[in-house]
């Protein structure tokens, strides 16, 4: 019989969810404080600990690191409010294997301690470490992810709406690897980039001899998706009529494989993604406006980087960071003037087209600093004066100044509080305290 410890110092929670596992037939025991838990850890090794990130005295964070050292084979469950899920990856990077948002289903929890129990287990899923971060500071980018960390354990449908290379497709990939559904599949389909005549058949599935050239069955997004989440990007893009189908398969989450009259179930969670205004598109008759209701439970509107320009900065070290990983240069500063023409420009293809240009950038440089040299011809035309720029912007010219400015910036948040900060930061301790002794950070 697999062992349980649950440690959360609100009582209710914790003989709940130990009546629950009893009678799922776990060996389960409550405890109310991390100090008579890790004491009994030491005496009797659980399989698994769900372990509460608030708690008096010793917190999560600290309690998760002496049971990993008393502990090491214990499989530690994290459980947080929405707003700590950020910190996700301090925990897993700290022994954790998984974590839950409170306020949480009874069968999800279920669910995620028979996945990590079950003897085939493995980390088939992505980790949250390897998924690229959402970056910005600017106040509509941060009111996107705490939609999104709030609406991960929904169930319900999101429509994500935001011109091209805004990072719809970064968000999906947020509420998806912090939701429940994590442990399985994220798929995703471009109704743009199927002809419409394909992506029935795409969507649906079908059975052998269904059509001319289907010489064996195949399975469609929908059941591939199944407990997971489906992604249907552009989804503007879809024929009225397939529109019409869809709206069946949403409502009862039951749909026929193409050259089959047997109903399939799916439980997908739906996120949808479009660039063109919606509205217009149901004035327009292009777009079904039940539809729209349908897949519009919950709606996140992400911002242009033209609305968002203080945020460039940021961007432009972090995807220098990434980006040196892959090319051997010799880069390490960005001139004011490179700074202040990407605050000029206008960016019609948004954060992509300033990823895109960073790395063409990267790749043909052979100096330590990027200059205005090295800008493509879109930049070319756009007159700026440097002076007033620098006095409006003050920009750290190093890739150094940049990550020295953002602890600067996270300590001040923390009131100096290195325990949150190195959780924000997504760094150890020791790490945190060797940049405040290399930049000399006075707190």
């Amino acid at each position: 019989m697999k062992k349980i410890f649950i440690i959360d110092d609100h009582k209710e929670i914790s003989d709940l969810l130990e009546r629950i596992l009893i009678k799922d037939h776990f060996d389960a025991r409550a405890f109310y404080d991390a100090s008579s838990a890790i004491e009994a850890i030491r005496k009797d090794f659980p399989d698994l600990i769900l372990l509460d990130v608030q708690m008096p005295h010793i917190d999560g964070v600290e309690a998760l690191k002496s049971i990993k050292k008393i502990c090491p084979s214990s499989k530690v469950i994290i459980i947080t409010a929405y707003a700590e899920k950020q910190k996700s990856n301090y925990f897993l990077e700290n022994g954790a294997i998984d974590f839950i948002a409170k306020p949480f289903k009874l069968k999800d929890i279920r669910k995620i301690i028979a996945n990590i129990l079950s003897e085939d287990h493995s980390h088939s899923h992505t980790p949250i470490s390897t998924t690229e971060k959402i970056i910005g500071n600017n106040i509509k980018i941060k009111n996107c992810i705490d939609q999104a960390l709030k609406l991960s354990n929904s169930h319900a449908p999101v429509l994500i709406s935001g011109e091209s290379g805004t990072g719809k497709e970064l968000l999906v990939d947020f509420i998806h690897y912090h939701s429940v559904r994590k442990h399985h599949r994220l798929i995703k389909i471009n109704c743009a980039a199927i002809p419409s005549e394909l992506l029935e058949s795409e969507l649906f599935g079908y059975e052998k001899g269904a059509f001319t050239g289907a010489v064996s069955a195949k399975k469609g997004k929908f059941e591939e998706a199944n407990q997971g989440t489906l992604f249907l990007d552009e989804i503007c893009e879809m024929d009225i009529h397939l529109q019409t189908k869809l709206l069946r398969v949403i409502e009862y989450k039951l749909f026929e494989r193409l050259g089959s009259n047997k109903e399939i179930s799916s439980d997908f969670r739906l996120i949808c993604a479009t660039n063109r205004d919606i509205r217009k598109e149901i004035q327009q008759n292009r777009f079904r406006m039940d539809l729209f209701y349908r897949i519009n439970t919950f709606n996140i509107s992400l911002p242009p980087l033209r609305s968002r320009k203080e945020d460039i900065n940021l961007l432009v070290s972090h995807f220098i960071l990434n980006f040196k990983q892959d090319y051997i240069t010799p880069v390490k500063k960005v001139s004011s003037e490179v700074l202040a023409a990407f605050h000029t420009y206008h960016w019609p293809g948004n954060i992509r087209q300033l990823k895109n240009i960073v790395e063409g950038m990267l790749s043909f440089a052979n100096k330590e600093e990027l200059t205005i040299e090295d800008l493509p011809a879109c930049f070319h035309s756009i007159i700026y004066d440097t002076n007033s720029y620098k006095k409006e912007y003050n920009p750290p010219l190093t890739i150094e100044d940049l990550e020295r400015e953002h602890i600067i910036n996270i300590l001040k948040k923390v009131n100096g509080n290195k325990k949150d900060a190195i959780q924000i930061l997504g760094i150890s301790e020791k790490t945190l305290y060797n940049k405040i002794k290399k930049y000399a950070i006075k707190l």
